[in-house]
Formats: structure tokens, C-alpha cells, sequence
């Protein structure tokens, strides 16, 4: 049983019935009874803050009205309200007074059961409160792990698509690595060495030392491309660690609730996208179209946009390898909007498998995802980080077979448009 606080308004707690006295001497747990003998102290009682559990009171005093009831109620709107009555009182008057009045109007030789009763009442329904109190810290707690799986589930979405990129550069440095023409520095290096003492007679009159002046020139021209070509790929290696570093640098950002936008320039950021997610060999198989015009920049996390731009490419790079034809092109487009509210609107159009009419409105659903190997994560992921932003996100496709266009819409300040 739950401990209770009672209110007895207009009650001279020595001439109260003993009857009733009992039940409240039989609290249990021992709960609180406080007695006001006036109804100018019951209505003083809501300027205290207390909350009580259960409030009887005397509506047979002299100047009570059925108004100071409703106030006590409005204070104490989980209060269980008794209004103890006359036997006597005339009929017509108490319906008149039923209409205004709150809580249950109990006649004065039902006092003891009734007081019995709204003590149970109460308990039932303080036990409520608390379940309900309970229910909803647990609630709190499970969206808090959910929301800390969704976190993670999207931070090692992302730094996994960057993963892809720098596995991809890591095999092209060790393919150049391992067919790298240093060992002909080393072969050259031993013939010049074991003709030593007659290197000027050896270099211009035995066949096999004349070949090493123009071999030097052939190998030093393989080498300075061997070099830029390992360089570009240190160079994505190192900026695609640093993005997977400002990935979780992101994330625990958002969950501290600190903004990182910044003026970015989505161009700048498209190109950077499509270095992560495309190699050269893709060329063979599908173009991609360029519209760009000139548009200002835009308010937003380079970073999270980044992510958005690698998911939605990735998915438009599957969904074209699944659909049979020799060529495929990706059109990508940003633009400038002034209507209504400035904006840059970017456009990703695939020529891929196109989507179903029933799953295009659930492709930002969190879970939601056709792929056998998916989590659903990417794009509600997605759409989230864009609409924090201030931005919008939508899908269009005319089916199977027709391809998709994901647009991307970017809020533009005032100032960024003077510029």
C-alpha cells in the first residue's frame, strides 16, 4: 500500500466522527492528515505547493460555496474529492449544486464508507501514477538506447563507405608498389659496379652497356609516374582519414548538440563525394553528365553532406550495375532556385533499377531497405542530417527499369547571395 496525504477542510478534527477518525487512524502506511477548520485555510492550502491525495470537505458550513470547490480542484486535479453534505438538504437545491460542484457529494451518514472508499480510490490511483512514472523512464531509457544504436549504426555506415575508398586506394599503392620499376634501379646499379674499372669502354662499345644511358632516361620517366601515382593515392588515403575522423567528430557534435555548419561551396563537395565513390575503371561502363551552374554557397556541415552525397552515389552506382544494358550515365545537376525561399537544389538521376511505386514512399523509412545485405540505415540517416541542416530531401522514379532522382534542396542566406 502506498502512503497517502489527506486534506480535511472546514473540519474541527475533535468533533469529527469517530467513525470516520477510525479510518483515517488506520492509514497504512501511516500516511499525513492535516485539518484546516476554515475554508479560507483549504483555499490557502494551493498557495503552499502541496499535492494531496485525497480532500474532504465540510459543505454543510456556514458560507461555503460551491466555487471554492472547483478552485481546491483545479490545484489538486489527482486529488480524489469528497463533499460531505446535509441528510436534509432539498432535492431540487442539491441538482442545482451537482452541476457546479466536483468531486463525489456524499451524505453525512455515508461518511465513514465513503471515506473508506475514496482512501482506496486514491491509492489505486496514486499506484497508477507511479506505473505510469516508471513506464515512461523506462520508455526514456529505451529511446536513448535506440537513439545511441542509431548513432552508431549510422557512424559505421558512413566511416564503412570511406573504408571502401581507402581499401580501394591501399590495393592501387600496393599493385604500384609491387610492379615498380625501383628493381631496374638495382639491376643497372650491379652492371655499372662489376664494370668498375672500364665503365667509359663499356657504356659506349659492349652492346649490352650502351642500352643503359637511354634504359636511365626510359626509367627515370617510369619512376616520376610511379611516384605521382603513388602521391594522389597517399593524398586520398590521408583526406579520406580525415573524413572518417570528422565522421565521429560529427556525430558527437550532434549528440552534444553544438553546430558545425559552415558556408560550403556544393561543388567542391560533389567532386569530393565522387572521388570516394568512383574509379577510374567505372568510365568503361557508364559517363557521368555535369550540369553545374554558378550558384552561392550554402549554409551547411561539409562533412554530413558528404555522407548524404557518398550514400545516395553508392546507391546509384548498385542500382545501375544491376540494371543489363552496355552504357549507363549519371546526370547530376545543381542549380539555383529564387523562388519563394532561395535555395540550391542538387539532383543525383540514375539510369539504374528504378523503384516500385510501393516502395517509393518508404525509402526514408529507418529499416527500410531492398537490398539483401542492408540496414536501412543510410538513407533515414540521410534525411535526417539534411532536414537538421534546414534543408529537404526527395525521390522521384517512373518504376522498374526507369532509373531514380534524388534532390537535394539547400536553404541559401541573404548574405551568400549579395556575394
Amino acid at each position: 500500500m502506498l502512503s497517502l496525504d489527506v486534506l480535511m477542510i472546514a473540519f474541527h478534527e475533535a468533533e469529527f466522527s469517530p467513525s470516520c477518525r477510525s479510518v483515517l487512524t488506520a492509514l497504512e502506511p501511516t500516511g499525513s492528515v492535516q485539518w484546516v477548520p476554515t475554508i479560507q485555510e483549504g483555499l490557502a492550502q494551493r498557495e503552499s505547493g502541496k499535492s494531496y491525495d485525497v480532500i474532504v470537505c465540510d459543505c454543510r458550513v456556514e458560507g461555503w460555496k460551491w466555487e471554492h470547490l472547483r478552485q481546491i480542484q483545479l490545484e489538486h486535479t489527482m486529488a480524489v474529492i469528497l463533499e460531505i453534505v446535509n441528510v436534509s438538504e432539498d432535492g431540487c437545491e442539491r441538482e442545482k449544486n451537482a452541476e457546479e460542484a466536483v468531486g463525489y457529494r456524499i451524505d453525512e451518514t455515508m461518511a465513514p464508507t465513503a471515506l473508506k472508499w475514496a482512501i482506496q480510490q486514491a491509492q489505486e490511483r496514486k499506484r497508477f501514477v507511479l506505473e505510469q512514472k516508471q513506464l515512461q523512464s523506462q520508455l526514456d531509457e529505451a529511446t536513448a538506447t535506440i537513439e545511441m544504436a542509431d548513432v552508431a549504426s549510422t557512424v559505421l555506415h558512413n566511416v564503412g563507405n570511406v573504408l571502401t575508398s581507402v581499401t580501394v586506394a591501399a590495393h592501387m599503392v600496393e599493385s604500384v608498389v609491387a610492379q615498380s620499376s625501383v628493381s631496374l634501379v638495382n639491376r643497372i646499379a650491379e652492371l655499372i659496379k662489376a664494370h668498375d674499372e672500364d665503365l667509359g669502354t663499356y657504356l659506349t662499345e659492349d652492346p649490352k652497356g650502351k642500352r643503359i644511358p637511354p634504359s636511365l632516361g626510359k626509367l627515370g620517366h617510369y619512376l616520376i609516374e610511379e611516384q605521382e601515382t603513388i602521391l594522389k593515392e597517399m593524398k586520398g588515403l590521408v583526406r579520406n582519414i580525415h573524413h572518417m575522423k570528422q565522421i565521429i567528430i560529427s556525430h558527437q557534435m550532434m549528440a552534444k548538440s553544438v553546430e558545425t555548419v559552415e558556408q560550403i561551396s556544393l561543388i567542391d563537395v560533389v567532386s569530393h563525394a565522387l572521388e570516394l565513390c568512383f574509379q577510374p575503371g567505372d568510365a568503361k561502363w557508364m559517363i557521368i553528365d555535369r550540369d553545374y551552374k554558378e550558384v552561392p554557397t550554402v549554409w551547411a556541415d561539409r562533412h554530413q553532406v558528404i555522407q548524404i552525397l557518398v550514400n545516395l552515389l553508392r546507391n546509384a552506382k548498385q542500382s545501375m550495375r544491376q540494371q543489363p544494358q552496355d552504357h549507363h550515365v549519371l546526370k547530376l545537376s545543381v542549380q539555383y532556385q529564387d523562388e519563394g525561399e532561395a535555395s540550391v537544389i542538387l539532383t543525383i538521376q540514375d539510369s539504374g533499377i528504378g523503384i516500385t511505386p510501393e516502395h517509393l514512399s518508404k525509402m526514408f523509412t529507418r529499416g527500410f531497405t531492398t537490398k539483401k545485405d542492408g540496414n536501412g540505415i543510410g538513407l533515414y540517416s540521410s534525411i535526417l542530417a539534411i532536414q537538421n541542416m534546414g534543408g529537404s530531401m526527395d525521390v522521384q522514379s517512373d518504376g522498374v527499369g526507369r532509373g531514380a532522382t534524388f534532390s537535394l534542396t539547400f536553404p541559401v542566406q541573404q548574405d551568400a547571395i549579395r556575394s
